[in-house]
């Protein structure tokens, strides 16, 4: 007997698929941390490719919460490439694993303020083109730098991607991953129509998410980046 096909995916379950791009370095790892603020954060330290990062375990176990309860994915889009899978994903005891976006080269993010050079914002064209409906939330420190922000601002809908630009020096907080449920599972009663402006998203206060600027982001990565060099 033949295989029974699989049942097709419905539109409105296709509308409401999210995959997340997600960074590493000012993302889930701010490096370094005060002891104290580490201590108050619950952070946890480990070494991974010759480096020490600075890591908020709460943070990581959304990730697999949120692949186990909503109808999201995860992809790894960092310069670890495929260190995020080899290193990181056990030593953060995530219980997923998630795709992989090569780095192609040893740019790094050397070219984060320009769009059009800029490895990580190529990879998302691509993946915005090749998924004409699909909804991305993308998950940067580096989405700080104006052009890049402005440029995916600009072109692409509110609906359909989400920037999210945490300071570096604090990472991800509760206030962005409540940004990120919201836009899985957004209620029709806040749903935003195609012609309003998203704006990206930066929080630099662990507990309130308090809005930083731009400026300020970029320049706490480009400080760090001398002993890191990694995103």
């Amino acid at each position: 007997m033949a295989a029974a096909s699989a049942a097709p995916v419905s539109a409105r379950r296709q509308a409401r698929h999210v995959t997340v791009f997600l960074d590493v370095d000012g993302v889930l790892n701010s490096y370094p941390v005060p002891k104290l603020r580490s201590m108050a954060e619950g952070r946890k330290k480990l070494h991974a490719w010759h480096y020490e990062l600075h890591y908020r375990p709460s943070i990581v176990e959304f990730f697999d919460r949120i692949v186990e309860t909503h109808d999201v994915d995860v992809v790894w889009l960092s310069t670890w490439s495929q260190r995020c899978k080899s290193e990181l994903e056990p030593k953060f005891g995530l219980r997923n694993s998630f795709d992989v976006i090569e780095m192609p080269d040893e740019t790094h993010n050397r070219y984060a303020h320009d769009p059009r050079q800029w490895w990580k914002a190529r990879a998302m064209e691509d993946w915005l083109a090749t998924h004409e409906h699909g909804r991305a939330i993308w998950i940067d420190d580096d989405l700080a730098w104006p052009a890049t922000r402005e440029y995916f601002l600009e072109n692409y809908s509110p609906n359909r991607l989400k920037l999210i630009a945490p300071d570096f020096a604090h990472g991800l907080t509760k206030a962005h991953l409540k940004e990120i449920r919201e836009f899985a599972y957004p209620k029709a009663s806040a749903a935003k129509t195609g012609d309003s402006k998203p704006v990206a998203s930066k929080s630099g206060d662990p507990k309130t998410g308090d809005a930083t600027t731009g400026n300020s982001a970029t320049s706490e990565k480009k400080t760090t980046t001398d002993t890191k060099g990694t995103s």
